[in-house]
């Protein structure tokens, strides 16, 4: 949400989007990791906290690479779909975009699909792409899972802790977020809140 506020230009205590759109998340590039030096300092900018530094490493993703869905429904002329769609062909997005922190500027070469229908599926067994939410989602067909063979089990699943929405004023609401490092899709069953897109023969689970 923070990556689509930024390139709309829409100011960060701004939560409106929560209520407008839904959004999913696909890694869309080979996933590997490496440590960098990282200079952190106590205190605020400015303070006098702020003379004290240690020097750090942090983990990050090399060349990341993300597919971003965004629904929205009752689509008009002058919808979100719409102003994001003209500012990512324009490469022109009114706030510089960052990936987790903000000196890791985002690249605006954009690649921007037209705006296709979908439709929300549920209480079905499918392959999704992109990050879920075990429970909310759906849960992991394991069944399924040990019956692929080793050319087709591509799967490096990890979880982590991330942001699901904001309920006014400033309430956020966190949960614990499953993904295929692989960026392949992985089987679930008895799945809800699972967006189908027949037009990429793709079903992705949006928050």
């Amino acid at each position: 949400m923070g990556f689509v506020g930024s390139v709309l230009g829409i100011e960060k205590d701004d939560f409106s989007l929560y209520q407008k759109i839904q959004c999913g998340v696909e890694i869309s590039s080979e996933y590997h990791t490496t440590s960098i030096p990282y200079l952190t300092r106590q205190g605020f900018p400015g303070s006098a906290a702020n003379k004290k530094s240690s020097r750090t490493s942090v983990e990050v993703i090399v060349k990341p690479s993300y597919r971003v869905y965004i629904a929205e429904e009752n689509i008009k002329e002058d919808s979100i779909l719409s102003n994001i769609q003209k500012l990512i062909k324009q490469q022109e997005p009114v706030f510089t975009p960052y990936l987790g922190l903000a000196q890791f500027i985002a690249s605006t070469d954009f690649q921007i699909s037209e705006v296709v229908e979908g439709k929300l599926v549920k209480n079905m067994d499918t392959d999704v792409n992109g990050a879920f939410i075990r429970g909310f989602h759906g849960e992991l067909d394991f069944d399924k899972i040990n019956t692929l063979s080793k050319e087709e089990n591509k799967l490096r699943i990890t979880e982590f802790e991330g942001l699901k929405g904001i309920k006014s004023p400033r309430d956020f609401e966190h949960a614990v977020f499953t993904v295929n490092l692989d960026g392949g899709a992985v089987p679930l069953k008895n799945v809800k809140n699972i967006l189908n897109i027949p037009a990429w023969n793709k079903y992705v689970p949006i928050f």
